[in-house]
């Protein structure tokens, strides 16, 4: 067998093609080199040690060697490759098929930073005199995206009082993660955790995991639902403790009636037992939310609590309405 020579193989290295992006302009220059982003619709392509800001306009055909994430249109970002253009100015993704090369709005490395939002919010209501009432709501949520990626997550807990006599205190959480499959596909997992004293609940911790689409995603709007299976264990105070297996689905909406001033908000969680009897509970939160100066808001919300095997001389339905200040970023 004929062994080849380190110089040999030196020499095959350096006479193959690099692997490198291909860019055409719509003047005919060809440019082959690395793409760096395509955001606000300037492309950022290096060559040569130089990187040069084109607009996208200008661009005739873009062929990506390496997986970076492409967003189409309002659908989240997929992770992929990109082939050149063909005659009628249409590429094909490797996870997507053939696009038109004016519907990409932006490129991004695969390293690509976090997208994060949310905020905090805190509501008191303080009276003296003929009425004494004292009430405290506080509450956070924060969704974070990395590639296909989505991490959320929220926290509410209120505690009043009237005449010195305690008549709410509760507190919860909910977390949930999701992996984009394609641009609007994602495989979901979830988990919500409940105190209440006056609902007898010490601990009610609900597990899900399932399928969801991200429906709409754009500047004014966005509204995405899943479902799956899951498990509830509910652990009360004065009862015997309970665990059921249940169908779960849930819920988001968000409308910006005016964009970047005023906000109208919709979720909520439900889980329906599947194994055995009928028990349910459904969590909502609606709002309205506007926004001040510099980060600051104004939210106004409504929360419900529906639960239909509630613990003896409970009530089904629980509703709370609150004015809070809070911060978003």
């Amino acid at each position: 067998m004929t062994r080849l020579t380190p110089l040999l193989i030196a020499a095959m290295c350096l006479a193959s093609p690099a692997m490198a992006d291909e860019l055409r302009l719509q003047n005919g220059d060809r440019l082959t080199g690395d793409t760096i982003s395509l955001a606000g619709n300037v492309l950022t392509f290096k060559t040569h040690g130089v990187e040069l800001k084109i607009p996208w306009v200008e661009v005739a055909s873009l062929s990506l060697d390496n997986d970076m994430y492409v967003t189409v249109g309002t659908n989240p970002p997929v992770l992929t490759s990109l082939n050149a253009a063909d005659a009628s100015g249409r590429v094909t993704l490797r996870t997507g098929g053939p696009i038109a090369l004016t519907d990409i709005v932006a490129i991004a490395a695969k390293t690509a930073a976090w997208e994060t939002s949310g905020g905090a919010g805190a509501g008191f209501v303080q009276t003296a005199g003929n009425t004494e009432v004292s009430n405290v709501r506080l509450s956070a949520d924060a969704t974070a995206r990395h590639g296909s990626n989505r991490y959320a997550f929220t926290a509410a807990a209120t505690r009043a009082k009237d005449r010195g006599v305690e008549s709410a205190r509760n507190w919860s959480a909910t977390g949930k993660y999701d992996r984009f499959l394609t641009s609007r596909l994602f495989a979901t997992a979830n988990a919500v955790v409940t105190n209440d004293r006056f609902r007898d609940i010490d601990l009610r911790s609900a597990l899900g995991a399932g399928l969801g689409l991200q429906l709409i995603q754009n500047d004014r709007v966005k509204l995405s639902g899943s479902g799956g299976v899951g498990w509830v264990n509910e652990n009360f105070i004065s009862i015997a403790d309970d665990s059921y297996e249940a169908a779960f689905e849930n819920g988001a909406l968000t409308i910006a009636l005016v964009p970047s001033r005023v906000e109208l908000f919709h979720s909520h969680d439900g889980y329906f037992q599947i194994s055995r009897g009928d028990k349910k509970f459904l969590r909502l939160q609606n709002g309205i939310r506007l926004s001040l100066v510099a980060g600051f808001v104004t939210t106004l919300e409504q929360d419900m609590d529906y639960d239909r095997r509630p613990s003896p001389g409970r009530k089904q339905t629980d509703s709370s309405l609150s004015l809070a200040l809070g911060y978003r970023f």
